[in-house]
Formats: structure tokens, sequence, C-alpha cells
């Protein structure tokens, strides 16, 4: 049951396969996650007292919904902090010479 709940849900065709480093660290991180919502799963079930039982994949959905919150948590930074550094490391083009991004084309065809 464990295997098909993730088999449905962890993608495995989106796996970064463009060097093999990659592919592993790809998979690596998804079975990493496995490990995390099976821990969590068991947690939440063992503290459970009105019968109720715990979906994997749903629990599996709501982590990956909040990762951005639970990054923040393991480094031990507030939400915030966490998303103005990722905006200002990630979410601007880096400058490349070979081609320009939609932005740079857009300029282009304006000035044209």
């Amino acid at each position: 049951m464990i295997f098909k709940a993730w088999k449905s849900h962890l993608g495995l065709g989106e796996l970064n396969c463009r060097t093999a480093h990659l592919l592993r660290l790809s998979l690596m991180t998804k079975l990493l996650f496995c490990v995390l919502v099976c821990q969590v799963c068991n947690q939440i079930e063992l503290l459970s007292t009105d019968g109720r039982h715990v979906s994997l994949l749903r629990l599996a959905r709501i982590i990956a919904e909040c990762s951005c919150l639970v990054a923040a948590a393991i480094l031990g930074l507030p939400p915030q902090q966490w998303l103005a550094h990722q905006l200002n490391a990630h979410v601007f083009y880096e400058k490349r010479p070979d081609r320009k991004n939609f932005y740079e084309m857009l300029a282009a065809l304006n000035r044209a």
C-alpha cells in the first residue's frame, strides 16, 4: 500500500536525468521526502485518539504544499526571511551571452 501511494505521488517521470549526479540527487531527495512523511504519519497516528487514521497521500500533499515553511523551520528562519532569501537568490535570470530571456526579447521588440 505504501509503495502504491509513493508510486502515485512521487512523479518519478520528473526526475532530473541530465547527469548521473543530478539523477542520484533528485532520487535521494524524493526518498528523503518519503522518510519524512512516513515519520510524521507514524507520529500523528500514535497521537490520534479518536480512531481516525492518517492518509499517507493527503499528508504528503500537505507537507509538499508547505515545503517552504518546513525549510524555514529546519533552517531556524522566519518564513519571511526564507522567502526573501529565495527571491533574492533565485528569482532573477542569470546573464547569458548565448540567449535572451523573455523580458530581453520583449524589450528588443519594443525598440524595433
